[in-house]
């Protein structure tokens, strides 16, 4: 059994097998013979920082379309499975979501660790956000090139005309903008520490008088502004909320904090009053639309409920769709009639 570790979200996870020495002495028998088509592996989930078991993980599989959670030894078991590689998601409130490939070709035992959330100005831009334009068309400018010399920095502004420019020293910056056709153009701009500056600059190709940048300031967090969270909230379309939105509300679950939001509704289990389901009316009944987590679909897992999973301390950001109205084409499709709902989490780096 061997784990090949995933970096696609630059989430750091360690993977150490451990031999079950019940089974090694059998193994040269095994293979003597013909090896089973399935096997039992056990897995244990700890934190990276101080190796101490973590309960109530979610970890799923979904080629196989399961899920576990981990018992109160951080330990789950997937019995029976047919060997080869699967990928895995693993999942709990207080931690980075981990993925990875796990490759099953034996029985064992194998550890997973999960990260905790980063220092919360991790999450934050610290540094200039901004949008280009033609000052007589009003029309974006693209491939303009955005220049900190005194930092060494530089950006270029995407087909929309926007840029983004992390990592910047708090202070004062000369900020230049120069494009083939346009006059190059030179600012002076504060940035703060956790917050982004949003800039809007004028470029044109005359020696007339510019217009003077607009400038605004606000936290931006870098998992929003890369899943293009921001850019959607002001085409307008869905609800939307922030970690400003969060904190100023202080919520105790996540669903405390949507419940806000008109068609909302929070549904106790049946079978499990302290547990609640998100809802959305439609019409005269409610309906349970599909969760995203950080682009992961969530939804039709067996003992799944949001507040389990979440916790509203580690949320960037969420968009509520109801309907099919303005749901981003990524996550449009079948089963979305009744809308959806994306999650993103705080994110270091």
């Amino acid at each position: 059994m061997t784990v090949t570790v995933a970096n696609r979200r630059r989430i750091a996870w360690m993977a150490l097998l451990i031999a079950v020495a019940a089974l090694s002495a059998s193994q040269g028998t095994a293979q003597e013979t013909q090896e089973p088509a399935t096997v039992t592996v056990t897995g244990n989930v700890v934190d990276d920082v101080t190796g101490e078991p973590i309960p109530g993980v979610i970890i799923v599989v979904r080629a196989l379309d399961i899920s576990f959670f981990t018992d109160t030894d951080g330990k789950f078991v997937i019995a029976d499975v047919p060997r080869g590689s699967y990928s895995l998601e693993v999942i709990h409130r207080g931690y980075q979501r981990l993925e990875g490939d796990l490759a099953i070709d034996r029985p064992g035992e194998f550890f997973l660790g999960l990260t905790p959330f980063p220092d919360p100005n991790d999450w934050l831009i610290t540094g200039i956000v901004g949008l280009v334009t033609d000052q007589v068309s009003g029309e974006p400018v693209p491939e303009v090139v955005v220049n900190v010399p005194a930092a060494g920095r530089a950006a270029t502004t995407a087909a929309d005309g926007r840029f983004v420019m992390r990592d910047l020293a708090p202070g004062r910056h000369e900020v230049a903008f120069s494009h083939l056709g346009y006059r190059h153009r030179s600012e002076m701009i504060a940035v703060e520490s956790g917050h982004a500056t949003n800039v809007h600059v004028a470029l044109t190709v005359d020696a007339i008088e510019l217009d003077p940048i607009e400038v605004t300031v606000d936290r931006r967090d870098r998992n929003l502004e890369s899943a293009g969270f921001y850019q959607r909230q002001e085409d307008g379309f869905g609800h939307f909320v922030d970690r400003d939105d969060i904190d100023n509300w202080n919520p105790v679950d996540l669903t405390d904090a949507l419940i806000r939001f008109p068609g909302v509704s929070i549904v106790p289990d049946a079978r499990s009053p302290m547990n609640r389901h998100l809802r959305f009316r439609r019409g005269r009944a409610d309906c349970a639309p599909p969760v995203y987590l950080d682009g992961v679909l969530l939804t039709g897992l067996e003992g799944f409920y949001l507040d389990d999973i979440v916790n509203p301390m580690s949320v960037a950001g969420v968009e509520m769709y109801r309907g099919v109205a303005g749901i981003p084409v990524q996550y449009s499709g079948r089963g979305t009639a009744c809308g959806v709902v994306l999650i993103w989490l705080r994110r270091g780096g």
